[in-house]
C-alpha cells in the first residue's frame, strides 16, 4: 500500500516538474533574496559563537546546513536557466530517479531512521545558549564580590567551565581558589586537572607544582598519586610512575573502584618497561563483610531442598547486612550487597544499598577516576 502512495506522489511530482519545463524564466530573481536571507544566517551563526552562545561544534553543523541549501538552490538556479537546452535530460531524469530511488529504499531505506536538520538541534542551543549565559551571569558576580567570592562559587564555575570545554576558562576559576591558605585538597586537584585538559594532557610544570602540593596534603589520595604518575611517565620515568601506583595499590586496605583504574595504568607502563601484567586481585584483601561461603557452608548446602538453599542464601546476605551497619563507610560493601541483594529479586533492598554507595561515592574528589566505575556498577542494578 505504501508504495502506491509514493507512486502517486512521485507521478503529481514528475507532472509538476515537467510543466515548470514550459514556463517563462519569471520568478528567477527569488534566488537572490534566498541566497542573501542564507548568506545573513551565516552571519548570525559567528556572531552567537563569538558572544559563546553556541559552541563551534554547533555552529559548525550549523554552517554545514546552511551552505547545503545556497549550493542547492544555486543549482536550482542552474537548471531553470538552461532548461532550453536541457529538457530532454530533465525529462529521463524526472521518470528514472523516482523509479532509482525506489530500488535504493527498498534494499537500504528504513522509516526508523530520523533526519537531523538544523531545526531539530534548536533545544540543544538554546540550552547552551541559557548555559553559557548563566554561567557568565555567575561569574561576574563572583568577580564583583569585594571579599573575592566564595571558594564553592569559584568551584562551581570551574566544574562548569570543565564541562563546556572551556579549559582555559576553567583554570582562571579554580585558581581563584587554589591560591588561598584554605584551598583544599579537592580544590588543588581540579585546579590541577584543568591545567592538564589546558594543555591537551600534558602535566606542566605549574601542574606538577599544584600536584606536589596536594601530596603534601595527603600523600595516599589516589587523585594526586594518580596525577603525579601521569608527570613521571611524561617526564620519561616510567617505571617509577608503575612503582608509585603498585605501592599505593599494596596499601589499599579494602576494595576500592580507583584500583581497578591503577592497576590498567600499571599495566600500560609496564608494557613501557617489560615487565609482567598485574591483576586486581593481587591487591584485594579479604574483607570480613564480603567474605563468601566457607568450604563448610557449600557442603552444607549441597543436601539441602532448593527452598532450603534460597533461604541459606539469604541468611548469608542479611549477616553481611548487619555487618555492613558496623562499617557504614565501605563503600564496596554496600556495592556487592546491592548486587546481591539485585541478584535474590530483592529490588527494595538493593536500591536501598545501592543508595548508600551512591551517596559514599558523592564525597569522593571530583577528580576521583573511581566515581565513574561506580557509576557504571549502581547503574547495572535493577530498579
Amino acid at each position: 500500500m505504501i508504495w502506491l502512495v509514493f507512486s502517486a506522489m512521485a507521478s503529481i511530482t514528475a507532472l509538476l516538474f515537467l510543466s515548470g519545463l514550459f514556463r517563462t524564466g519569471e520568478g528567477l530573481n527569488r534566488k537572490d533574496g534566498a541566497l542573501a536571507i542564507l548568506k545573513d544566517q551565516l552571519s548570525e551563526i559567528d556572531a552567537d559563537q563569538e558572544r559563546n552562545l553556541i559552541s563551534g561544534t554547533e555552529a559548525a553543523a550549523a554552517k554545514v546546513e546552511i551552505k547545503r541549501r545556497i549550493l542547492a538552490a544555486g543549482r536550482l538556479a542552474i537548471r531553470r536557466s538552461s532548461r532550453a537546452s536541457g529538457r530532454s535530460t530533465i525529462l529521463a531524469s524526472a521518470i528514472v530517479v523516482p523509479l532509482v530511488a525506489f530500488a535504493l529504499y527498498s534494499q537500504i531505506g528504513s522509516p526508523h531512521i530520523e533526519s537531523q536538520p538544523l531545526a531539530s538541534r534548536a533545544s540543544e542551543i538554546l540550552e547552551a545558549a541559557n548555559l553559557a549565559e548563566l554561567t557568565q551571569k555567575l561569574k561576574t558576580r563572583l568577580e564583583a564580590d569585594e571579599s573575592g567570592g566564595p571558594s564553592d562559587g569559584w568551584l562551581l564555575l570551574g566544574q562548569t567551565y570543565m564541562r563546556m570545554a572551556r579549559y582555559n576558562d576553567a583554570v582562571d576559576a579554580f585558581e581563584h581558589v587554589a591560591v588561598r591558605d584554605n584551598a583544599g585538597i579537592a580544590a588543588l586537584l581540579q585546579f590541577a586537572e584543568s591545567l592538564i585538559a589546558a594543555e591537551n594532557g600534558v602535566v606542566t610544570p605549574q601542574a606538577e607544582r599544584v600536584i606536589e602540593r596536594a601530596l603534601e596534603m595527603d600523600a595516599d589520595d589516589p587523585g594526586a598519586i594518580f596525577f603525579r604518575a601521569q608527570a613521571l611517565e611524561q617526564n620519561g620515568v616510567p617505571d617509577e610512575a608503575r612503582a608509585l601506583l603498585i605501592d599505593r595499590l599494596k596499601r589499599a586496605d579494602r576494595a576500592y573502584p580507583w584500583m581497578e583504574v591503577f592497576v590498567s595504568f600499571a599495566n600500560r607502563l609496564g608494557e613501557q618497561v617489560e615487565k609482567y601484567p598485574v591483576n586486581l586481585a593481587d591487591f584485594l584483601p579479604e574483607p570480613q563483610d564480603v567474605r563468601g561461603p566457607s568450604a563448610a557452608d557449600i557442603e552444607a548446602a549441597q543436601d539441602m531442598s532448593v527452598e532450603e538453599r534460597r533461604a541459606f542464601v539469604r541468611s548469608m546476605v542479611d549477616r553481611k547486612a548487619a555487618r555492613l551497619l558496623d562499617d557504614p563507610d565501605n563503600l564496596e560493601g554496600w556495592l556487592r550487597l546491592a548486587e546481591a541483594y539485585s541478584v535474590l529479586g530483592n529490588i527494595d533492598a538493593a536500591q536501598n544499598a545501592a543508595n548508600k554507595a551512591r551517596n559514599l561515592a558523592e564525597s569522593l574528589p571530583e577528580t576521583d577516576p573511581t566515581r565513574a566505575a561506580i557509576t557504571a556498577r549502581l547503574d547495572q542494578i535493577k530498579k
